[in-house]
């Protein structure tokens, strides 16, 4: 998992080494309260698709998405870094990791224990606005870790596939899921102290909801953010066949067209 994931020492590091785009996901009000130095501020807002009627679906236009990432800094050859702040922002540092793998970035890495992490240890924190040098950012769109509405449907239909509800267990159960996803809620993936659990206790929380290597797993939220979080996790352990469902919650009860299983109240 060390690609994907770096400790607050390493980041340290990798700044003097590589010259990292840090991106502080967790927006304005919060940046300006104090950051990493060298951050820049963005949010997962700043991506959608400004024509939908449902909130959290991705931006269509990839050339479009990239000159958004190229204007903060992101190249294809630059490490990306990214951090939030564990249990707030409802995992947006996860939303950032999947929307750049879906453009073809390999080296997204998400700061473990994020800003809280940083700033307990005593470490350097900025206060003023950092401005991002424009940089060309060329998109190698992976289709294959989105999925719509209808491929969600189809997914029900697949005993080879898994949809995966990553809201609270309070939500899943009072405001009703996809019939017949199963539901791990993002928060689990943490330790109490905003760290990623340990690798064998992942796979075991996994494991647990029949989230395994061998299928196709389609998660979902709300809006597609504490989705691609879990997303992030899994694609950091290994697992192959994932796809985030940008849309979620809100696109699949847009219309009232959907089935909805075990809502109660």
């Amino acid at each position: 998992m060390a690609s994907g994931l770096i400790a607050t020492d390493a980041l340290d590091a990798l700044v003097r080494e590589a010259d990292p785009a840090v991106l502080d996901v967790r927006g304005m009000a919060a940046y300006l309260k104090g950051h990493i130095p060298g951050a820049v501020s963005t949010r997962w807002q700043e991506f959608l698709d400004p024509h939908s009627p449902v909130k959290g679906i991705l931006h269509p236009d990839s050339a479009e998405l990239a000159r958004r990432f190229g204007a903060l800094g992101v190249t294809n050859d630059r490490p990306v870094v990214v951090y939030s702040e564990p249990f707030e922002y409802w995992g947006a540092e996860g939303r950032f990791y999947w929307m750049l793998n879906y453009l073809g970035h390999d080296d997204v890495r998400v700061l473990d224990g994020g800003f809280p992490k940083w700033r307990r240890e005593g470490r350097d924190v900025a206060h003023m606005p950092t401005r991002a040098k424009e940089r060309p950012f060329t998109p190698v769109v992976r289709l294959e870790t989105l999925v719509d509405r209808e491929g969600v449907e189809a997914a029900l239909d697949d005993p080879e596939a898994v949809v995966v509800d990553a809201r609270s267990s309070e939500e899943y159960a009072k405001e009703g899921h996809v019939p017949g996803a199963v539901n791990l809620p993002w928060s689990a993936l943490y330790t109490e102290d905003g760290t990623l659990r340990p690798e064998p206790e992942l796979r075991a929380l996994f494991a647990a909801a029949g989230i395994t290597p061998d299928r196709e797993i389609v998660p979902y939220c709300t809006g597609g953010v504490r989705s691609a979080w879990v997303f992030a996790v899994l694609h950091l352990l290994g697992y192959p066949r994932l796809r985030n469902y940008d849309g979620s919650w809100w696109d699949w009860t847009h219309d009232g067209r959907m089935p909805i299983e075990g809502r109660s109240g």
